[in-house]
């Protein structure tokens, strides 16, 4: 029998919260600390956190995120930016 590879993607915060659109971390590390993204925390040996923007069986991070976060028209998101979980197709 072939074992199967598994490819993720992970990225650091700092990385997740730039592929968002986020000007700053504080929203990701405020969910982090409530648990709400840990299924889509890899935690390396060395302690280093990274977060897997679309794991397999589950919402993208980008999804999560939004769910769990108000609305606000001064939202945290850098003006201009395409964050990875808005729908364009309309």
């Amino acid at each position: 029998m072939k074992p199967k590879s598994l490819h993720l993607e992970a990225y650091t915060i700092s990385e997740t919260a730039k592929r968002l659109g986020y000007k700053s971390t504080k929203t990701i590390y405020r969910l982090l600390k409530r648990d709400l993204l840990e299924d889509y925390v890899y935690l390396e040996r060395s302690g280093r956190v990274y977060l897997v923007l679309e794991p397999q069986n589950l919402p993208s991070l980008g999804e999560k995120i939004r769910t769990n976060i108000q609305f606000k028209k001064s939202n945290v998101i850098k003006k201009g930016a395409k964050p990875l979980f808005f729908n364009n197709s309309v």
